[in-house]
């Protein structure tokens, strides 16, 4: 469980500015959300270990060439052009 003296230091460390009552909500909160992952530590895996990610197998497909129909309306929604470059605006 976690106490408030605790969870000052953390908001502290995050930066936080808690009121008293967010603290006591956030407190309420988190021992809850402990509590649940205490309960889910509890279950014992039988025979094999217990995972919580399904296997995934690759799923192959064929990948044909095609002709693009909408070729040209590509290249016109573009303001800026550079022999055979089509340059799109800067980004952050």
């Amino acid at each position: 469980m976690i106490d408030q003296d605790t969870l000052k230091k953390v908001a502290q460390i995050s930066r936080l500015k808690l009121s008293e009552q967010e603290i006591q909500e956030l407190q309420k909160d988190l021992n809850t959300i402990l509590d649940y992952f205490s309960k889910i530590n509890e279950i014992a895996a039988k025979g094999e270990e217990m995972y919580y990610v399904k296997a995934v197998r690759n799923a192959v497909r064929k990948d044909l060439p095609r002709k693009c129909d909408k070729d040209e309306k590509i290249r016109k929604a573009f303001n800026k052009k550079q022999e055979n470059w089509l340059l799109a605006p800067r980004s952050l």
